[in-house]
């Protein structure tokens, strides 16, 4: 049985082997804007290999605009150090599969940014990117928040019960300014929180699920002896 979607990826080993490509060009969130973010890096094999799985999987009725394509590689970078992140906390990242790009079945065309699924979890997850000034950044995430409730809500009202879905936004800013040549280290500094608080959701939701398991149960009860 096959769940519609760009791509899954099963375990942390999978999800950074497809996007070794970044780590290679040492891809960076720029502050440029998408549009033209899109025009300079459309040539990248990654880039041409995403939008063309999109188009193939027919993911949407609406056409993809490459700017799509940009945010799905800032996006894929900040994953690879959130799954990094966990690796180093002692979560078993090979039990944790991630769904890109998920139209919601009964959802009107709506698609969640990521699916993250561990045991009996789901985490869908959002990202926002915000590059103007904090009132925008407020109206940025307000919006993604509300999207990502009503992803939740849906999801939770056609699968089981005993299936915990919760939802997660995170806002994250540019790190580099291509034109100027400049790194910009307090957005750096503020991504890197926002990436330590989204880590730290998802451990404590994992340590949930597994003394929930019958042998932490059984363990447990040994222990009170």
């Amino acid at each position: 049985m096959q769940i519609k979607s760009m791509f899954i990826f099963n375990k942390m080993t999978e999800l950074t082997m497809f996007s070794h490509e970044l780590e290679r060009i040492n891809w960076k969130i720029e502050k440029e804007y998408l549009k033209d973010r899109a025009m300079y890096y459309s040539k990248l094999d990654i880039f041409k290999q995403l939008k063309m799985t999109f188009i193939d999987k027919k993911i949407s009725i609406f056409t993809l605009k490459d700017e799509e394509v940009i945010t799905w590689l800032d996006t894929l970078t900040l994953l690879r150090k959130v799954l990094l992140m966990l690796f180093k906390k002692g979560i078993d990242t090979d039990k944790t599969s991630i769904i890109m790009e998920y139209p919601l079945v009964f959802g009107n065309h709506m698609r969640a940014d990521y699916l993250l699924i561990y045991d009996h979890l789901i985490i869908v997850l959002e990202f926002g990117m915000f590059n103007q000034d904090e009132r925008r950044s407020e109206e940025r995430y307000t919006k993604k928040l509300q999207e990502s409730n009503s992803y939740r809500q849906l999801l939770a009202n056609l699968i089981s019960s005993n299936v915990q879905v919760v939802n997660y936004v995170m806002i994250y800013r540019p790190e580099y300014s291509r034109k100027m040549d400049k790194i910009l280290n307090d957005n750096i500094k503020y991504n890197d929180g926002e990436l330590n608080k989204l880590v730290d959701y998802i451990n404590h939701l994992v340590k949930l699920q597994d003394i929930s398991q019958p042998m932490h149960q059984l363990s447990y009860l040994n222990s009170i002896k």
